[in-house]
């Protein structure tokens, strides 16, 4: 069975309250993905704020950026939309029980991926 690209967004998953990642989430026919890399610092002080910026980023790692996949077939998929603080990301658990708070950038999408994903299971079997 061929798998095929059912929804694609850009999102941030929330590994812990220091470490993020940010990059893509995408939904096939057979899994959920996301892949992305340690999301970065952001200043926007000129030269200074720049010099601050380049030694915090070596100091924490990022000039060295870790990537991050998550890969959950839609077979072991729980999922469920989850209010933190003003916003509401989408939960993922798999089957050993580990959960990944994911934060999709657009609202208006973040609302359809719940459905997506019922549907996407109820092809699946």
């Amino acid at each position: 069975m061929e798998e095929n690209v059912i929804k694609n967004t850009e999102a941030a998953y929330f590994e812990s309250v220091t470490k993020m990642f940010t990059g893509n989430l995408v939904l096939t026919s057979n899994r959920v993905l996301f892949v992305g890399e340690h999301a970065r610092v952001q200043f926007d002080h000129g030269v200074i704020g720049n010099v601050i910026r380049d030694k915090m980023e070596k100091a924490m790692g990022y000039d060295k950026p870790d990537e991050y996949v998550i890969n959950i077939p839609l077979i072991e998929l729980q999922h469920e939309l989850k209010r933190y603080g003003f916003s509401k990301r989408l939960v993922l658990r798999d089957k050993a029980g580990k959960t990944y708070s994911i934060q999709i950038n657009k609202k208006a999408e973040r609302d359809l991926w719940p459905e997506a994903i019922e549907n996407a299971k109820k092809e699946l079997s």
